[in-house]
């Protein structure tokens, strides 16, 4: 529930007079330093001085200031771009309250309480008024309970609100997370540390960027107690802490990190310390780390200082850093990781050297830079991952009854909060009213989730002759936007927008819902800012701006300075804020000129791949470059990609990707996640310079046959390149044999699956609903629908009957291979019986099972493991 005014009041006059002479820094040596960085922050967002810094003569204690001038210290760019003084000293209120009401607050000590409690930033999210409008019914909940007691009942009442599901990359706000009841674990994550924090509980979020061993990467939390850091999944209660689903994945890891903000180090392991922020390495509490040392040279042998190395994990297709450590004085970086392989990547200016390294069995590597590209070259790289290790023994089996017990009451609730959602009978009656397709409204309906009184509302307020408009604009909306943006914002975008929708102008209108109309650039998040540029922008450029976008270029070189590194979450500033801050991040500037290129009328876009702002004049697309930016020929090459690998087909990001070297190094293209190669429709059209493919091909998750191949495209050229899979040959192994005919007699009287046979193969597959690893796969398997039923083999999933998931529901799982079947395997006796001896030790869920139609087993996958469909498909004869 949200909380009045008058209580934010009544908060802030109680905690000035109660504790106006106390300080939150006692530290001296830090507080001056705090005070220092303030100075140079304040300086720095000078063009909004009024909007941040008035709060100052507020009567605020001396802890509300110096709490204040340590968020603004230390806060990233995009924060003091888009948020105000008075928001921030809300947030502050709270923090303050909690420390002084919750029975712990006091023992917490001030460096993690600076760090870990009061930020309100959490990691890239939105920021909201979450802690205000929550404190009183989270503090309800933990009252009486002792610190861990109490960050375990949070992480129930996380449950309460929010579920697993899969999204785009930009990370909602916690009450827009709790808007939609669900959330992708950044999003999870976030919110739950935001609700530990609320009630005082020190937290962070840590992170592994990219798993070795399977193609994603995760989320979590860790909460602090007694000196000691533990962890829990976010909305995944466990019954105590130090436990979740992850473990095991987390074994096997080649980086666990968090941010922690300001000038926090701690005696943990700082892989990188910055200015505004620390990098902490938390691997060693999770896995066995070794530590690997990288010595660069020049071509004369001699140490190289300063240059670049990076720690590259094959992931996504690519091979991703995890780390970027510079080298000392004596040309040394070392870095702290698991024993998997990696790709070692070093670089200074434009000379650079690589190798691969299998960590288990070497710890030192040397490389020599050197300006040789290794054109029209080939090489294969057979990548391995830390091996799978004993699990961990569980909690006691009552405790993880009753924890169950609550889980599905928990779902219970949120499926309660769910139902109150707009039904299909009344989105029906909406369009009806509104004169618009109702299988179109009724889709934008069910997309917008807890969000659709906005979506009505802005529906039901366009005005007539732009109701067809208003649709599409939602329609080429992501989901999350339809799920967290305000009427007034769409209203904006539709009502200024549609100003230059050119009537019988078939070549203008083509381009004009995806890059005119539409507010949507990159991944920020979206704000009226038309109206603002209409307003805000000098009355010249907005008269010949259309006509010479080339002057809005000119404008932003002028009028924005340009600090990447103090956006270190790489969260965009929205074109407002770029605008009043007048200081910027290049990818920031790059939206802002795209958003004002809109406003007056101009198509404009980032390219896709290169992410270079665009505007279309003259039937062609024009790239853009700022003052400072390297422009480089204007000539294009061009690139036609096929294969004949069938079986799977390439896709991006999943099977290869495309990277142009740039400062040292190759940097991959952003085209679309799980873009069949045969949808790279004609030739791409690629800035001309050294470039390199990387293809893998993940056998399962112990090994991956990769390949980097070189090549250059000049300008004019035309070059075709074939995307394929280098493939394994093995020959088949039976790993073992079960019965089967049980399952067919289950599958036979199973009433909602009377067209699942056991002509060919059958795959079992046995689940745990509430858990992310099970959910994966039911997002996995309908992305292969059609080639899983072109082969035709039956999937047979299974619950344990012990188990009550009220929210569990065979139904809502859509477009699954259509020989499926749902069924329970009662107190997992079968599965105890048939299936449990042929692992080592007891197999962490989902267990996948595959089989021919004799019941020999030729296929086992247990655990988290993403592109269980493909593993299938490869497996078939």
């Amino acid at each position: 529930m949200k909380l009045s005014l008058n209580f934010i009041v009544v908060l802030t006059v109680a905690l000035s007079s109660c504790i106006s002479h106390s300080h939150l820094i006692t530290d001296s040596k830090y507080l001056e330093e705090t005070e220092q960085s303030f100075l140079k922050r304040k300086k720095l967002a000078a063009a909004r001085d009024s909007a941040l810094f008035s709060v100052f003569k507020q009567k605020v204690s001396t802890e509300q200031e110096e709490a204040l001038k340590f968020l603004y210290a230390y806060m990233p760019l995009n924060d003091l771009a888009d948020y105000n003084g008075s928001f921030f000293l809300d947030n502050i209120n709270v923090s303050l309250k909690a420390r002084n009401e919750t029975s712990w607050g006091k023992n917490i000590p001030e460096a993690i309480f600076l760090h870990y409690v009061l930020p309100y930033r959490i990691n890239n999210e939105n920021l909201d008024s979450f802690r205000i409008s929550y404190y009183n019914e989270l503090f309800d909940r933990v009252k009486g309970k002792d610190l861990r007691d109490a960050a375990l009942e949070v992480n129930h009442w996380c449950h309460d609100k929010v579920s697993y599901q899969g999204s785009d990359i930009r990370t909602s706000a916690p009450l827009s997370t709790i808007l939609s009841a669900r959330g992708r674990c950044g999003e999870e994550s976030t919110f739950t540390v935001a609700a530990l924090r609320t009630v005082g509980i020190p937290a962070r979020q840590v992170y592994t960027p990219r798993w070795a061993h399977t193609d994603d990467n995760h989320a979590w939390v860790e909460i602090w107690s007694d000196g000691i850091w533990h962890y829990m999944g976010a909305c995944e209660p466990e019954p105590v802490l130090d436990k979740g689903w992850f473990t095991e994945p987390a074994r096997r890891a080649m980086l666990i990190h968090t941010k922690s903000f300001g000038a926090y180090s701690g005696d943990e392991n700082v892989m990188n310390k910055y200015p505004l922020y620390s990098l902490v390495n938390n691997l060693a509490k999770y896995a066995v780390t070794k530590t690997v040392v990288v010595k660069v040279l020049n071509e004369e042998g001699k140490p190289v200082v300063g240059a670049t190395v990076e720690f590259q994990l094959y992931n996504y297709a690519e091979f991703y850093p995890l780390a970027n450590i510079l080298t000392n004085s004596s040309g040394i970086s070392t870095f702290d990781t698991g024993l998997g392989d990696l790709l070692i990547w070093a670089y200074k200016g434009e000379k650079f050297s690589f190798s691969k390294i299998t960590v288990g069995e070497q710890d030192t590597i040397k490389l020599k830079l050197s300006s040789v590209f290794k054109t029209n070259q080939s090489i294969d790289l057979d990548l391995g991952v830390p091996i799978v290790r004993v699990p961990y023994p569980g909690p006691d089996q009552k405790l993880i009854e009753q924890n169950a017990v609550r889980i599905n009451d928990e779902n219970t609730v949120r499926q309660k909060y769910i139902n109150t959602w707009l039904k299909h009978a009344d989105s029906k009656e909406l369009a009806v009213s509104l004169s618009l397709d109702s299988a179109r409204v009724r889709t934008i309906i069910e997309r917008s989730m807890g969000n659709y009184k906005e979506i009505s509302a802005f529906l039901k307020n366009a005005p007539d002759s732009l109701k067809q408009s208003a649709l599409s604009l939602l329609e080429i909306l992501p989901d999350k936007d339809l799920r967290d943006t305000k009427q007034q914002t769409l209203s904006d975008h539709l009502l200024l927008g549609c100003r230059y929708y050119k009537q019988n102008v078939p070549a203008v209108n083509a381009l004009f819902n995806d890059y005119i109309l539409n507010p949507r650039v990159a991944n920020e998040i979206l704000v009226p800012w038309r109206h603002y540029f209409l307003n805000k922008l000098p009355l010249q450029l907005k008269m010949k701006g259309k006509d010479d976008p080339l002057l809005i270029v000119s404008y932003l070189n002028d009028k924005i300075k340009i600090a990447d590194e103090e956006n270190y979450y790489s969260t965009p500033l929205t074109p407002i804020g770029v605008n009043e801050l007048l200081v910027s991040d290049k990818s920031s500037r790059a939206i802002c000129f795209v958003a004002i290129c809109r406003t007056l009328g101009i198509p404009s876009r980032l390219e896709p791949g290169s992410n270079v702002p665009q505007y279309f004049t003259e039937n062609s697309w024009h790239d853009v470059y700022f003052s400072g930016q390297l422009k480089p020929d204007p000539k294009k090459g061009f690139l036609r990609l096929y294969s004949t690998d069938t079986k799977p087909v390439p896709e991006y990001y999943v099977h290869f990707t495309i990277a142009r070297f740039e400062g040292g190094r190759y940097n991959t293209l952003e085209y679309e996640y799980n873009t069949k190669i045969g949808d790279f429709h004609g030739e791409l059209s690629l800035t001309p310079g050294h470039y390199m493919l990387v293809t893998g091909n993940r056998l399962n998750d112990k090994k991956i046959l990769s390949n980097i191949s070189f090549f250059d495209l000049a300008p004019d050229e035309h070059k075709n390149i074939e995307v394929k899979l280098r493939q394994d040959n093995s020959e088949r192994v039976i790993l073992g044999d079960i019965d089967l005919k049980r399952f067919n007699d289950v599958v036979r009287n199973n009433s909602t699956s009377q067209s699942c046979s056991n002509e060919k193969e059958t795959v079992l597959i046995w689940i745990e609903p509430d858990k992310e690893p099970s959910k994966h796969i039911f997002n996995d398997l309908p992305n292969l629908k059609r080639e899983l039923d072109s082969w035709g083999g039956r999937f047979i999933f299974l619950t344990d009957s012990r188990v009550k998931n009220s929210s569990f529901n065979p139904v809502n799982y859509k477009d699954l291979p259509s020989n499926t079947a749902f069924t329970v395997d009662n107190g997992l006796t079968y599965f105890n019986k048939n299936i449990k001896p042929l692992f080592a030790s007891p197999p962490e869920f989902p267990v996948v099972i595959m089989t021919d139609r004799d019941g020999k087993i030729f296929f086992i996958s247990a655990g988290y493991n993403i592109g269980i469909g493909e593993q299938i498909l490869k497996s078939v004869k």
